[in-house]
């Protein structure tokens, strides 16, 4: 890329005198191009500075009006490519080689069509591309300066659409609007918020009655009886096990937000969405520290992609596999459920105690005093130190490190 392509530009001309009223368009529509190169410069011209859409809708009106006799829709579809990569200053990188492939047309034409917007007073020059190589001398690469154009409106537009304009060039501001401009200026407004209107063909909206299906005979061109296909269901009716009132939703997200930091494979799930997969079991009647030492336990991948997908696809099998158990027909029905037994429920019981409940406050633990820690730390550098000390030949990796540690030896006081 070219070197400050994206860079923003700032003038620091001086504002120039007015040129004797060009640019200026009289009451039957007299338009004097701006043909001289010197005047189509950020510190010569009679432009204003302007943003995207102003300078859309100058591009509009100039080419409408037919003030430049090669413009045409080519010029505005040229305008459009150069205002949707215009920056916060109101300056664009030229970049002929890609607009040219991109708009699909010649580079020849490309660079007519720019330059008919230079003359209808829209573009100027904020920096002038050369193709010196800025890159250092015997490094193989070659970069060139880009051009950098700066989107200004014409002063015949903003008189043509009653604008009040102080300063001239390409620093001078709109501040208001004539009385024949506000009334402009709310028409244009009221026109472009105002939402289309819907027409549909003749055949759409025709109100003659049509005719009922006959089941006697084998007709294929009447239309089927009112009722006879079942209406759809809404397509964002939520199931029956999670249905919640917004008090019951609260308490979800409430058991949500202290079973997901204690159960890891839930971790990676948004807390209302875990809230609503959770809502059956919190309807079941299952509590916080209930939920988490169950789902503790299940067999689930340590990070999936959806673990809201999981509680739900789990309910659904506990749902579709658990029906109605049938009543016992004798003994040896009756054999076959066996409660749990006493080893069974005693760990049940110490993994939910070792689970913290929500309503139950951990106070923590005070810190130690400062000459505590003090103490502590002195006293396992003291222990690092006569470990060192204790080693042998066979512990030493290096000769130097062994000698190290008889010297200290013998300088270690008896």
């Amino acid at each position: 890329m070219m070197q400050h392509a994206h860079a923003p530009v700032h003038a620091a001309a001086a504002p120039p005198r007015p040129l004797g009223g060009q640019n200026r368009i009289s009451p039957n529509i007299r338009f004097t191009p701006v043909c001289q190169h010197a005047d189509q410069e950020i510190g010569t011209t009679a432009s204003r500075r302007t943003r995207r859409g102003d300078f859309l809708r100058a591009a509009t009106w100039a080419i409408a009006q037919g003030l430049h006799p090669k413009a045409s829709d080519t010029t505005l579809r040229v305008a459009r490519d150069l205002a949707a990569r215009l920056n916060a200053d109101g300056h664009v990188a030229y970049c002929r080689d890609t607009t040219w492939r991109r708009l699909g047309i010649s580079r020849r034409t490309l660079e007519r069509h720019v330059a008919v917007l230079r003359e209808l007073g829209l573009l100027v020059w904020a920096v002038h591309g050369t193709r010196t190589n800025t890159r250092p001398a015997g490094s193989g690469e070659w970069a060139g300066t880009a051009t950098i154009y700066a989107a200004v409106v014409p002063r015949a537009w903003d008189d043509a659409h009653g604008h009040r304009v102080r300063g001239h060039g390409y620093h001078a501001r709109h501040i208001g609007f004539t009385e024949r401009g506000r009334q402009m200026a709310i028409a244009d407004a009221r026109r472009r918020t105002r939402p289309e209107r819907r027409r549909d063909t003749p055949s759409c909206m025709t109100n003659h009655p049509r005719p009922t299906a006959e089941m006697g005979e084998k007709r294929n061109n009447t239309s089927a009886l009112r009722g006879a296909r079942p209406r759809p269901a809404r397509r964002h009716e939520v199931p029956e096990p999670y249905r919640a009132s917004p008090a019951q939703a609260a308490h979800a997200v409430s058991v949500a937000a202290w079973v997901r930091p204690r159960v890891p494979w839930t971790q990676g799930e948004g807390l209302r969405r875990l809230a609503f997969a959770l809502r059956p079991w919190i309807a079941a009647g299952l509590s916080a520290a209930d939920l988490a030492a169950d789902l503790s336990v299940w067999h689930v991948p340590r990070r999936p992609a959806s673990p809201a997908s999981v509680l739900m696809a789990r309910w659904s099998e506990t749902v579709r596999h658990d029906g109605p158990a049938a009543e016992p027909d004798g003994p040896e029905d009756s054999a076959r459920g066996v409660p749990p037994n006493a080893a069974f429920l005693a760990a049940m019981g110490s993994v939910r105690s070792d689970l913290a409940y929500p309503h139950r406050s951990v106070e923590p633990e005070p810190d130690p005093p400062g000459f505590v820690i003090r103490d502590r730390i002195l006293a396992s550098l003291a222990e690092a130190d006569r470990a060192r000390r204790a080693r042998t030949a066979e512990q030493c990796l290096t000769f130097a490190e062994w000698e190290s540690i008889c010297d200290a030896r013998e300088r270690a006081p008896w």
